[in-house]
C-alpha cells in the first residue's frame, strides 16, 4: 500500500504465502482474486482494506420474502359406477356381509373416501410453499455442518445469519441472489372466458385451421406446443373435436375475437385480470354457494319419541367460474403454465325418496362442469386459446300464428313446436406478460419508439 491512497489492516491470525500473477488489473479484481483462491476475509471500507484469517466468520444477509406457508390443490374428477363388496365377521355360525354402490357423478369439488373404490380418472395438482424452512435447509447443506458452521433464519426480520468460512458464505451469497431474482419474477395474465353459441356450420366446434388474416399481423405458431415429454392434445383434438390449446404470438385479443365471431354467437362470461408470483398459484372465483341435501339418515329417539326422524346433511355447491393458474418463468421471457378453468351451473331437482310409509321430497343438486386441466408453454405476450370445451342444448322453438295462437283451447291448432339443437362451445383465452427488472425500460422504449412514428423528426 505504501505510495497510494489505500491503508492496510491485517489481522495478527493471517500468515501464508500468496502467488498470483495479474497483469493490468484494478485493486478491487486483485482483492476478489485472494478472495476466492485463498479464502481470507478482505473487507473495503473506504480507503482502509481489512484483511482476516481464513476461518469461520459470521453474517446476516437480508432475504426478502414474506413469513407464510402457502399450498393449494387443483382438482379434475370424474367419477363412474363402482360396485364394492365387503366381508367382516365371518364365524362358522355368523356370516355378515354388505354391498354398496356408488352413482355416477361428476364433480369439481375435493373429496375423501379412503374405503371406497372408485372407478374414472382423477387429475390432482398440488402445489406447497413453505419459503423459510425450505431456505434453511438449502443453506445447512451448502455449508455443511463439520466444523462448526450452522444456520439461523429469522422470518419475522426477513434475515439469515450464517457463520461459515468465507468460500462458503461466497457460495450462499451466490445462491441466494439467483434465488430471489427468480422469485420476485412476476406475470399478469390477462384472461377472456368466452362461450361461442355455434353456427348449423360448425356444429362439430371451432375449426381453427381457418384462422388467416391478410394483414399478416396474427400468425399461429407452436401450434399444439407442449413441454418436452408431455404428449400434445391437438392431434387427438383435431381427430374427435375435442380440446384445442392455441398460441398466437401476436398478443392480440382482438384477432381472436372477430375470427370467433364469425364461427357463432359471441358471450363473454368474465374477463379477469390477476398478477401471480412466479410458481405461485392465483385463483379467480366468481359465483355463488347454495346449500343442497347430499346425505340422509334416519335418526331413532329414546323412550316416548322412540319413532325415527329422518336427519338430513346440507353441502355447499359452487356455481359459477373458477380459475386457478401457476405460472413458471424461465430466464428468456417463456412462461410455462398450469391452467385449470372450471365453469359449473348447478341447479335444484327435487326428487320423492320413500322413507318407510312416507315419501319425502328432497331439493338435491344437479350440475352442469366443463373444466379442463391443462400444462401449456408460451412466450411473454402471447395469447394461450384453450378450446373445444362443448355443451348441448336441447331447446324448444314455437312458431304460431299471431293472435290465433295464444287463444285457450284451440290456440294449439295455429300454432307448431319443434325441437332443435344448440351447441355452445367455452373457450378460454389467456396472455401471459412477464413483468421483470428491465420491464418499464422496456415500455419507455416502445412509448418513445410510438412517438417517433406518430411524430417523426422532420
Amino acid at each position: 500500500m505504501k505510495g497510494t491512497e489505500f491503508s492496510a489492516a491485517i489481522h495478527p491470525s493471517v500468515d501464508g504465502n500468496i502467488t498470483v500473477n495479474l497483469t493490468d488489473v484494478s485493486l478491487d479484481e486483485v482483492l476478489s482474486v485472494i478472495r476466492d483462491m485463498y479464502g481470507y476475509e478482505i473487507e473495503k471500507t473506504g480507503k482502509v482494506i481489512q484483511v482476516y484469517p481464513a476461518g469461520l466468520r459470521t453474517v446476516t444477509i437480508p432475504v426478502d420474502y414474506l413469513q407464510f406457508k402457502r399450498s393449494g390443490r387443483s382438482l379434475t374428477s370424474i367419477t363412474t359406477g363402482t360396485i364394492t363388496n365387503t366381508d367382516t365377521g365371518s364365524s362358522s355360525s355368523s356370516n355378515n356381509s354388505s354391498s354398496s354402490s356408488s352413482s355416477s357423478s361428476s364433480s369439481s369439488r375435493s373429496s375423501s373416501s379412503s374405503n371406497t373404490a372408485k372407478g374414472g380418472t382423477e387429475i390432482e395438482t398440488l402445489s406447497e410453499s413453505d419459503f423459510w424452512p425450505q431456505l434453511q435447509t438449502a443453506v445447512a447443506q451448502l455449508i455443511g455442518s463439520g466444523s462448526g458452521q450452522s444456520v439461523v433464519v429469522t422470518p419475522q426480520a426477513s434475515v439469515i445469519t450464517v457463520r461459515a468460512y468465507p468460500d462458503e458464505i461466497r457460495e450462499v451469497r451466490h445462491f441466494l441472489g439467483i434465488s430471489q431474482q427468480r422469485m420476485h419474477r412476476q406475470v399478469i395474465l390477462e384472461a377472456k372466458i368466452l362461450e361461442v353459441t355455434l353456427s348449423d356450420g360448425y356444429q362439430q366446434g371451432i375449426n381453427w385451421s381457418n384462422m388467416s388474416f391478410g394483414n399478416g399481423d396474427v400468425v399461429i405458431d407452436r401450434l399444439g406446443d407442449a413441454v418436452t415429454g408431455l404428449p400434445g392434445l391437438d392431434p387427438i383434438g383435431s381427430l374427435l373435436g375435442g380440446q384445442t390449446n392455441v398460441t398466437i404470438s401476436d398478443g392480440s385479443f382482438e384477432a381472436v375475437l372477430s375470427f370467433m365471431a364469425t364461427q357463432g354467437d359471441l358471450n363473454v362470461l368474465s374477463s379477469p385480470r390477476v398478477t401471480a408470483a412466479n410458481n405461485q398459484k392465483a385463483v379467480i372465483k366468481v359465483g355463488t354457494d347454495e346449500y343442497y341435501v347430499t346425505d340422509l339418515s334416519s335418526v331413532v329417539g329414546s323412550g316416548d319419541n322412540s319413532e325415527p326422524s329422518p336427519e338430513v346433511e346440507l353441502t355447499p355447491f359452487f356455481s359459477g367460474i373458477s380459475l386457478d393458474v401457476t405460472p413458471q418463468i424461465d430466464d428468456q421471457g417463456n412462461v410455462l403454465l398450469h391452467v385449470h378453468p372450471a365453469v359449473i351451473e348447478v341447479d335444484e331437482q327435487v326428487k320423492e325418496i320413500g322413507y318407510g310409509n312416507t315419501s319425502i321430497s328432497l331439493p338435491l343438486a344437479r350440475s352442469s362442469i366443463r373444466e379442463s386441466d391443462s400444462v401449456i408453454r408460451a412466450q411473454d405476450g402471447d395469447v394461450v386459446v384453450i378450446g373445444g370445451l362443448m355443451k348441448s342444448n336441447t331447446i324448444d322453438q314455437v312458431s304460431k300464428v299471431p293472435f290465433l295462437g295464444d287463444v285457450p283451447a284451440l290456440g294449439h291448432l295455429f300454432r307448431n313446436t319443434t325441437q332443435y339443437t344448440e351447441k355452445t362451445e367455452l373457450v378460454i383465452l389467456l396472455k401471459p406478460t412477464v413483468v421483470g427488472v428491465d420491464t418499464w425500460q422496456k415500455e419507455l422504449e416502445r412509448s418513445r419508439d410510438l412517438l417517433q412514428e406518430w411524430f417523426p423528426d422532420q
